[in-house]
């Protein structure tokens, strides 16, 4: 991945961390965080990683909520990134190495005892 794609994902996960937050869905909650961002050679699509804590039935609402809101949060990653051509579109991951980890730390906890 070039300097540039990397620069560029790196401004859009801050840009988009303050756009999820200011949303107002009544689905996602507070608990979003965007760990990462994977912008295409083309810059036509920008996958993005995003963490949520909270129970799986929250989980899930959350991230419907974001695939509900990925226009609306594309027309404002326009504002951020006007010297671009093109705005990506935003294809959504849910990024679970959180859980893992906490699970293998309890594995560990248990072996442990």
């Amino acid at each position: 991945m070039s300097i540039r794609l990397q620069r560029i994902g790196s401004e859009m996960q801050k840009a988009l961390s303050q756009i999820i937050r200011d949303l107002k869905d009544y689905r996602i909650t507070e608990m979003v965080s965007v760990t990462g961002v994977e912008v295409s050679k083309d810059l036509e699509f920008a996958k993005v990683y995003v963490s949520i804590y909270g129970d799986s039935d929250k989980v899930q609402s959350t991230f419907e909520g974001l695939l509900a809101s990925s226009g609306y949060i594309r027309k404002e990653l326009t504002k951020h990134f006007k010297d671009i051509r093109h705005t990506p579109q935003v294809r959504f991951m849910l990024d679970t190495s959180m859980e893992y980890a906490e699970k293998i730390n309890k594995l560990i906890d248990d072996v442990k005892k």
